[in-house]
């Protein structure tokens, strides 16, 4: 039986999730916003993963303090690959793991370090960068070739951005234009534009992380920010916001958690998917950001309160969490096979506006325009019964609809817009 408390520091929380929670919280009243089983544990037998990433077909998971583990075979087993990282006593103090075209990165408490064999070795590749148990490279990212380290704590202690062009041999400030007060969160690429989520707000860079400009919209501590159909969505202590606009106005979406603390939202299937580090757990958005539902299905009673970061590898979706790792899979796949009718939309040829009619007992849900690329090019909530569409935005072409209801795709056939 494992017994662990606030002050342990192999339990310690990142300074941007609280972890153990979940105890506090009735556990009915996880169970009862779970919904159809999505995730899926892969009985890892790891504790406490911090973050994972992948690179030649294997996983690597950063667990706290156990350092770095390894699986070539999709999870089912996990290897030790610290070799050359820093050990404290019997302990690999790690706190997260990245990647670029060439190499493995870990950030632990005594530095950055590197691996180009796929972690069989690691050597120091921290320059001057601050390392110790408060500052660290918490999260990496890569963007058209540039790979970022964004630290824990302030840029005033050393924390914010830092990038690099050749794999960690020189690093450079990648926070030019922040204040010394800004703890940077999260990094995300909308078409060309960088947008760091920070303690003070957004902020958008053109040029790489070369520089910085904040997005007046967003003056307010904000966890993560993702894209999806054309609109932005942000995760913020003032719970979560989206924007039809490129950013210049936003909206309060529904359904997401009351003043989160901590989060990362993901763009991931044609939805966006987001995390909390509270009985929250995971929810998912199939309208831009608009509205929230739960996406705990699969996930532990712990762990449903303990989520870390997320990874897309291929067509996978992963998680770490306190006592395992989840996966959920795109693209429709695990999905069940539905044949039944349940519904139309017509007419079938029309300059925008359509009739959708569904069968009696629907609850409705969300009617997506899919267009030739898979991708999602208006969403619609619909009711029960029989209603009209305007979709007289649209781009002319063809178009798949699929409605999305209870936590299923239905088909819903096949219209063209004049």
């Amino acid at each position: 039986m494992v017994t662990w408390s606030d002050t342990d520091p192999y339990f310690r929380p990142k300074h941007h999730l609280m972890r153990i929670r979940a105890f506090s919280v009735p556990v009915l009243l996880v169970a009862s916003q779970m919904v159809l089983a999505q995730w899926t544990p892969l009985g890892s037998g790891l504790q406490s993963i911090r973050s994972i990433t992948s690179q030649g077909g294997a996983l690597y998971a950063a667990t706290y303090p156990s350092g770095v583990r390894k699986s070539t075979d999709n999870g089912a087993t996990w290897n030790q690959a610290n070799n050359g990282l820093p050990v404290s006593g019997t302990s690999v103090f790690c706190e997260s793991v990245g990647r670029n075209a060439t190499h493995l990165f870990a950030g632990t408490h005594s530095g950055i370090y590197r691996s180009a064999n796929g972690g069989a070795d690691w050597e120091i590749a921290n320059g001057t960068l601050t390392a110790t148990n408060q500052v660290y490279a918490d999260k990496f990212f890569t963007f058209n070739n540039v790979t970022f380290a964004v630290f824990a704590g302030t840029v005033a202690n050393g924390g914010g951005i830092w990038r690099t062009q050749n794999s960690g041999t020189t690093w450079t400030i990648g926070h030019s234009g922040m204040g010394s007060n800004v703890r940077v969160h999260h990094m995300t690429q909308v078409g060309g534009t960088l947008y760091a989520s920070t303690s003070t707000g957004v902020w958008t860079s053109t040029d790489l992380g070369l520089s910085w400009t904040a997005l007046s919209s967003v003056n307010y501590e904000t966890f993560s920010l993702a894209a999806s159909g054309g609109d932005l969505a942000i995760a913020s202590v003032f719970g979560y916001r989206y924007s039809t606009n490129n950013g210049s106005t936003w909206n309060d979406a529904t359904g997401d958690p009351t003043g989160p603390t901590s989060g990362e939202m993901i763009a991931f299937n044609g939805g966006l998917i987001a995390l909390t580090a509270d009985a929250t757990g995971c929810v998912r958005s199939l309208d831009g950001g608009m509205t929230w539902s739960p996406y705990n299905g699969g996930f532990s009673a712990i762990d449903v309160n303990a989520l870390e970061e997320f990874h897309i590898d291929g067509n996978l979706l992963y998680v770490g969490a306190l006592f395992d790792v989840y996966s959920v899979a795109g693209s429709g796949v695990g999905m069940d096979d539905v044949s039944a009718f349940h519904g139309r939309v017509y007419p079938s040829i029309s300059g925008g506006e359509y009739r959708i009619e569904l069968p009696e007992g629907s609850t409705g849900g969300i009617l997506r325009f899919l267009d030739a690329s898979g991708r999602i090019a208006k969403a619609i909530r619909v009711g029960a019964g029989s209603s009209v569409l305007d979709a007289t935005a649209l781009a002319p072409g063809a178009y798949v609809l699929e409605l999305v209801s209870d936590e299923r795709s239905l088909p819903m056939g096949r219209v063209i817009k004049e």
